[in-house]
């Protein structure tokens, strides 16, 4: 009956207060102070809510409450100042830990809802200008300041929720981010480490100016071309030009290119280097005497530029925007010329993608627009475009409108009749940042825009875990046709076993997050969707070839499932038989499935690997180079998704104002993922650390044979808007696409140069250069395309009363002393009193992050 959060001081007064509540709760509400909605108001003006990590390392505080594991405490506190707090008004908020115990000397109760979604209920009056401290007890750590969530808000009985003003985000200057205002400082080692173990170096700026790095080079900008080429043969000379001439033949075609060319500095007129352009088919491809036998895949090209001409001969009119997105790349602004060259070109994988999670936070269709014109910029051919989660169904879907209706909004709803609960400190308003759907033609217009650049885009619609929003909107259409007597109707597309009782809490501490694979509702649900979204793929006449189901993360679900039990079937049987099933279902449809690989795994017995793919995600720190062997050995693709290199929702660098999450790496900076080498994986183990900080060992061989390619991915927890989404996207994924492209010498014979100790600086020569082409070429393309590019934060020490701060290619460094404007840096300088330092994209209105020395 007592069913909240135990309190080793508050447990017995908590309970009896909620019983009363319970049996009396008419004449409670009598006794209520009666409150009007302008004081609830006033309240969340004037409420001041401050919340501080006490600390991840010392945890004698959280083991009164956590016997086993990880954890660490909190502080929240509750000033009233001008304005009291009446009994029986209750504070949600957002905490991604779930709190599982807490202290306080004040009468207040805390129960965890679900998800992350917490209430903290007043049992007294607080009077004005007192205040309410709260010490929590959670699992894991708290060390970066993106993990605390914004939007806490005020309900009363028969009230609006109001939002607590002083936990509203905050604009970022230079990152652009929205941050938190009611979080404490991360000051000290108890509060950014997460164990006594965490050996991961603190990342500030004087860590950056003294490690070394030999990357931070300055020097002319290199018409470097990203990804790079796989041949390249320059004559040394140069053919001077103000553009090109395109024909007219070739516009259409080369639409989706010519797009681009503006932001490189070229041009398509008259007077420029004439284009010639060659589609190779079976008629004329014996009949170039120059047609290049290196083409050896349908997106390759060859591009030669003379003194009299550019040709750019490919095997399809994608391959052929491709060699004109290099040829803008060699283009010389400055000296207005081209070089006189001969390049073949092929990718190095047929898979080069990105995914790209909307269902956390839906950040709107432009997001996605922007996202198709970068991949195909930089030669990515996949979007994995994640449309449903726990916290959000973004797809409309006309047979289904309850999926939108109600799965697309977050809101204070405890029925979830209306939306689903709030979540990632979302507040309780449908029209949140974050809340919203793609319509049947937004999701047409980005298929139409996606084919026409070559990528193809694989719905992912989690399940049978991950599935929350479903389940919820098919639980409110099951209550609506239920109260209209309507039972098979009712029952047709349910998702749960209503007689199930398994207790289980999810990776993300959902206790009801999992379809039922037993229900045969659930199939004729997943058939009734897959066909749905055909349909939205026959009318962009674009065919739908993949569908991604997830299949991950459902331990401990449906073991008392009296459904699942009437048939038979056995809770270690019932996802590898859902994975399979879902195969069936799409193969009916000639599409083929993908599925990350903790649930495909355990179906790689009865999986037909002819229509199936994986995505290895399993760290390669703890051994995910043994998972792709095994997918090896059952013949089943593989697409590379370590979490260590390719999760571009972990931070670029170990800091705690870098926003991200960071349970597999805490330090994704883009050169890291540039020097990723997909076919030595187990070469890492002596390059890199685990996600600790610590080194590793791993496997002597890993049998790469069936790996297709590799994956970026970003997860949106903590990517809320447009802004916050390209920040942590770019520019790591433009070293995705160098090597998902590009084959680099260097890696071809990773092993034998490591042996021989030249791996580190072949690489680092590479880098250099890849870096240079970076930020002098490529972010200020970007940034003249509205991209929130992150600029890496300056690398600066004081010393001896004077500021150093290390110059980077294409950056300019600036400083802020007490009371005066912003200084450019060329040289070390005096400085006295408070040092802010920020580093800007040369020639542009890009800033880094602040850093106060």
């Amino acid at each position: 009956m007592c069913d909240v959060i135990r309190n080793s001081t508050n447990f017995v007064k908590a309970c009896l207060s909620l019983s009363l509540l319970l049996v009396g709760s008419a004449s409670a509400m009598a006794e209520t102070p009666s409150l009007q909605q302008a004081s609830l108001n006033a309240l969340g003006e004037s409420l001041d809510i401050h919340y501080e990590v006490l600390s991840n390392m010392d945890d004698s505080l959280c083991r009164v409450h956590i016997p086993k594991g990880d954890c660490f405490s909190s502080e929240l506190t509750i000033a009233t100042m001008a304005t009291p707090i009446e009994a029986s008004t209750s504070l949600y908020f957002s905490h991604i830990a779930p709190i599982r115990g807490y202290d306080s000397k004040n009468a207040i109760r805390i129960e965890h809802i679900n998800g992350d979604l917490h209430r903290l209920t007043f049992e007294d009056k607080v009077s004005a200008s007192d205040q309410v401290k709260v010490t929590l007890s959670a699992p894991f750590w708290h060390a970066s300041r993106s993990d605390a969530m914004p939007n806490y808000y005020l309900t009363y009985p028969a009230l609006s929720p109001v939002v607590v003003a002083s936990t509203i985000r905050v604009k970022e200057p230079g990152s652009n981010l929205l941050i938190n205002q009611h979080t404490g400082l991360w000051s000290k080692q108890a509060q950014y480490k997460r164990t006594e173990n965490d050996n991961t170096p603190l990342m500030d700026s004087a860590y950056l100016y003294n490690k070394g790095d030999s990357a931070l080079i300055s020097g002319d900008a290199q018409n470097r071309v990203i990804p790079n080429v796989s041949q390249r043969d320059d004559s040394g000379k140069f053919v001077s030009a103000a553009g090109i001439n395109i024909d007219k033949s070739d516009q259409d075609m080369l639409a989706p290119a010519i797009d681009q060319m503006a932001y490189f500095g070229l041009t398509n007129q008259k007077t420029g280097l004439p284009l010639k352009v060659i589609i190779r088919s079976a008629n004329n491809a014996n009949a170039l005497a120059n047609d290049p036998a290196t083409i050896n895949s349908k997106e390759g090209y060859a591009l030669s530029i003379t003194e009299q001409s550019a040709t750019i001969i490919a095997n399809d009119n994608i391959g052929a925007n491709y060699g004109l997105l290099t040829l803008m790349q060699v283009f010389d602004v400055q000296q207005g010329r081209f070089p006189i060259t001969e390049i073949a070109d092929s990718p190095r994988f047929e898979f080069r993608g990105m995914h790209l999670d909307i269902a956390r936070h839906f950040p709107g269709k432009a997001v996605i627009e922007s996202f198709v014109r970068q991949m195909f910029t930089y030669k990515l051919n996949k979007l994995h475009l994640h449309l449903s989660d726990d916290e959000g169904w973004r797809l409309a879907i006309d047979a289904l409108p309850e999926l939108t209706e109600i799965g697309a909004f977050r809101c204070h709803d405890l029925s979830e009749t209306q939306c689903l609960l709030p979540q990632l400190g979302s507040g309780p308003f449908k029209s949140a940042t974050g809340n919203g759907f793609l319509t049947q033609q937004d999701y047409i217009d980005i298929l139409t825009m996606a084919h026409a650049r070559g990528i193809e885009v694989i719905p992912s619609l989690d399940m049978p875990g991950h599935a929350r929003a479903a389940i919820v909107a098919m639980n409110a259409r099951y209550k609506r046709l239920m109260a209209e007597g309507n039972s098979d109707a009712a029952n047709e597309f349910l998702l749960v076993d209503k007689e199930d009782k398994t207790q289980y809490e999810s990776v993300q501490f959902y206790s009801d997050n999992t379809i039922n694979p037993c229900l045969d509702s659930s199939y004729h649900f997943i058939e009734t969707v897959l066909t749905s979204v055909k349909s939205l793929h026959e009318k962009a006449n674009v065919p739908l070839t993949h569908f991604h189901v997830g299949a991950d993360e459902t331990a401990g679900a449906w073991v008392e499932s009296p459904v699942c039990a009437a048939k038979g079937q056995k809770a270690d049987e019932i996802l590898p038989a859902f994975v399979t099933e879902v195969q069936k279902i799409a193969q009916k449809h000639n599409i083929a499935i993908g599925g990350w690989s903790d649930g495909m795994e355990k179906a790689v017995n009865t999986l037909d690997n002819s229509s199936a793919y994986t995505n290895v995600w399993h760290l390669l720190a703890a051994g995910g180079e043994k998972t792709v062997s095994h997918f090896a050995k059952e013949n089943i693709p593989v697409v590379l998704s370590f979490p260590d290199v390719l999760y571009f929702d972990f931070p670029y660098q170990s800091n705690p104002y870098e926003p991200g999450y960071y349970w597999g790496s805490r330090a994704t900076n883009t050169e890291k993922v540039f020097s990723f080498m997909p076919e030595q994986l187990p070469l890492h183990a002596e390059l890199w650390t685990d996600r600790m900080g610590h080194s590793y060992s791993s496997s002597a061989e890993a049998d790469t044979s069936s790996v297709i390619g590799i994956q970026g991915q970003l997860w949106s927890e903590v990517t809320v808007n447009q802004d916050a989404v390209e920040y942590m996207v770019f520019p790591r994924l433009l070293a995705l696409a160098e090597r998902a492209w590009h084959y680099a010498p260097w890696q071809q014979n990773a092993k034998a140069l490591h042996e021989k100790g030249g791996l580190v600086n072949q690489q680092a020569s590479d880098w250099q250069a890849f870096e240079l082409a970076l930020f002098n070429r490529h972010a200020p393309a970007l940034v003249q395309q509205g991209v929130n590019v992150r600029v890496p934060t300056p690398a600066a020490v004081i010393n001896n009363g004077k500021l150093h701060i290390k110059s980077v290619s294409g950056h300019t460094m600036e400083y802020l002393t007490s009371g005066n404007k912003w200084e450019t840096f060329t040289a070390p300088v005096e400085v006295k009193g408070n040092v802010t330092v920020r580093a800007r994209i040369a020639g542009t209105q890009q800033m880094s992050r602040q850093v106060q020395l």
